[in-house]
């Protein structure tokens, strides 16, 4: 996925937190989705659309201790995740 293009959520994707974790639905196939805390993060800020490269810098701050070029790699990894399972969208410019 391109880190520099931007993606939103998919529209009825239900959300459930239980503590702190959070879990999605995927209404199309009843498959659930456990998030660890970047996937968490990511999740959040992607209730506004936002580009892979600003999420990264976002969560970059958030977990400072983390390793700049590992959240980027991250990052790419769980949005084509995130797309592959119908969970986002991509928005076109």
């Amino acid at each position: 996925m391109p880190i520099k293009s931007r993606y939103t959520r998919r529209p009825g994707i239900t959300e459930r937190q239980v503590d702190d974790a959070i879990f999605l639905v995927n209404p199309e196939n009843d498959a659930l989705y456990h998030l660890n805390p970047v996937g968490a993060a990511l999740w959040r800020l992607l209730e506004n659309q936002i580009s892979g490269e600003e999420a990264a810098e976002l969560i970059c701050l958030a977990f400072p201790d983390a390793d700049a070029t590992t959240v980027k790699m991250d990052i790419v990894k769980l949005l084509a995740e995130f797309s592959d399972h119908g969970l986002i969208t991509f928005v076109k410019s």
